[in-house]
């Protein structure tokens, strides 16, 4: 016990008795004393925390600034899911609401909507992972090849064709769960969607970088988020809030827009016309921004959880500060 430092901190009679032959007989005591000094969560620790994933996402937006080039794979992704959206899913609603139409095509209009959120959220994926790709040569000093990166998700086409599918089923299950249970589901369903959307954080730099199909790349996900919980937590609560603040501020400019064009006067259709293309342009830099730092931020996560090293300009220190470790916290 003395040996692992378990003795360190503690008042010197407990010392005293701890590295004494009779030790077990105060063991209680030492272990009630860990438990009532055991650090607990504070309003300065909370802010602490905030502050460094502030600076996380501030170190991983300089790395897409570094190389502008990035911030094209989630534009790319998120174009092709808008794509299959319109040319699948809204032909798919439009036969769905046709009241008078047969099963066949409510069945076909079904299909079509089905096969539009498989197609986004595949998009979505593989230039996700492309991303992933793109960001490791960035952090690692070269310079990123956009080319290379692509070809990195096309050698994964089978895992990611895979957990798009997974990803899809999980929506659907949170979907279905929030429906039918009323405000019991939603709450259930917005803790459900918030677990799943951490245990899944490393899932893309996991398929980037190792050989695994797509049910071992979410356990192997699961695992690192359960070693280094804290420090996702702390990077996705930042960068989350951050781009979606942003995002907040485009879609008001939008409304403030609509709302002149209804005024029906020459400068009002003229000043809203300018806030509406300005919203609409404000919401999709939020979206680029947060997708490109989410995914500079997984990969210098994953390699500071799954190898326990730090790339490009994030430190060990930085990324520890966040929060506990699991492995910290198990030693």
């Amino acid at each position: 016990f003395a040996a692992r430092g378990g003795l360190r901190g503690l008042p010197s009679h407990l010392q005293q008795c701890g590295a004494s032959s009779t030790f077990a007989p105060c063991s209680s005591e030492i272990a009630r004393y860990r438990a009532l000094m055991r650090p607990r969560v504070t309003l300065s620790a909370m802010f602490q925390r905030m502050k460094s994933g502030w600076e996380l996402t501030k170190k991983s937006w300089r790395v897409v600034r570094a190389d502008p080039k990035i911030a094209r794979l989630p534009i790319y992704g998120g174009a092709l899911a808008l794509l299959a959206s319109l040319l699948l899913g809204l032909p798919g609603t439009l036969l769905m609401s046709f009241e008078e139409s047969g099963p066949e095509v409510q069945i076909v209009g079904g299909v079509l909507i089905a096969l539009g959120v498989y197609m986004a959220a595949f998009f979505v994926t593989y230039f996700n992972v492309a991303l992933a790709a793109a960001a490791n040569q960035a952090l690692m000093g070269v310079e990123p090849d956009i080319a290379a990166a692509r070809r990195v998700a096309r050698g994964r086409i089978g895992t990611i064709a895979a957990w798009a599918a997974i990803s899809v089923l999980g929506s659907l299950v949170l979907r279905l769960v929030r429906e039918k249970a009323g405000f019991l589901g939603d709450i259930v369903a917005a803790i459900g969607g918030a677990i799943w959307s951490l245990v899944t954080f490393l899932v893309i730099p996991v398929m980037a970088f190792e050989d695994v199909g797509p049910i071992d790349a979410m356990k192997r996900s699961t695992k690192l988020f359960r070693e280094r919980w804290g420090q996702q937590v702390t990077g996705n609560f930042a960068i989350g809030g951050i781009s979606s603040l942003v995002m907040l501020v485009g879609v008001l400019i939008g409304v403030a827009g609509v709302f002149l064009l209804m005024s029906g006067s020459l400068i009002g259709e003229i000043g809203g016309g300018t806030l509406l293309l300005l919203g609409i342009v404000v919401a999709i830099v939020a979206a680029v921004f947060g997708g490109a730092v989410r995914g500079v931020f997984g990969v210098a996560l994953y390699y500071y959880v799954a190898e326990d090293r730090e790339v490009g300009p994030f430190t060990a220190t930085e990324l520890a500060s966040t929060a506990s470790s699991g492995k910290a916290s198990s030693a």
